[in-house]
């Protein structure tokens, strides 16, 4: 199994590997999120429900954790191996990462990214894996970058970061 990063609708997703930057998206609903995806061999299932967590590795602590059922279709390419439905990212786990309650901040600093996947509708077998990343702020510069990086840096507080009225 391997952790996958949801790039767009229709695009598919990059594989994560140890230590790789996670992208922080802004979201329409407001705050900045992380869209993870899995490449899993051995599915008897075509449904699975991810869930995903990002852990301070030097205290265990959970940061963020949310889950998604998803449809899970063949990886193109490579049919031993299936990955959620890239045709809508409603597919994929949507972790939220920002604003950030710790005091380190979430964007340029190191955590691990856990993901458990659990089959549905077949055998329930469930596999998980994790890996280090750094979740960073990667809008072009701006006051979308700047907006993440003051939601998603060190001492967040309410009204901290608000956004200039537009209009």
């Amino acid at each position: 199994m391997q952790v996958a990063l949801y790039t767009a609708e229709g695009d598919g997703y990059d594989v994560l590997e140890s230590g790789a930057d996670l992208e922080l998206w802004a979201a329409p609903q407001g705050g900045h999120w992380s869209r993870i995806g899995a490449r899993v061999g051995g599915l008897g299932s075509d449904t699975a429900e991810l869930v995903a967590r990002l852990i301070d590795p030097a205290t265990g602590a959970v940061l963020a954790q949310a889950s998604r059922t998803a449809p899970m279709i063949p990886t193109p390419g490579d049919p031993a191996f299936k990955h959620p439905d890239p045709s809508d990212m409603m597919h994929v786990v949507h972790l939220p990462m920002c604003p950030a309650d710790d005091a380190r901040g979430v964007d340029g600093v190191s955590y691990r990214l856990e993901l458990e996947v659990t089959e549905l509708y077949g055998a329930f077998s469930t596999g998980s894996v994790a890996i280090p990343v750094v979740p960073r702020c990667g809008q072009p510069p701006g006051a979308g970058l700047s907006h993440c990086q003051c939601e998603c840096g060190p001492s967040y507080v309410p009204g901290k970061c608000a956004l200039p009225e537009t209009g």
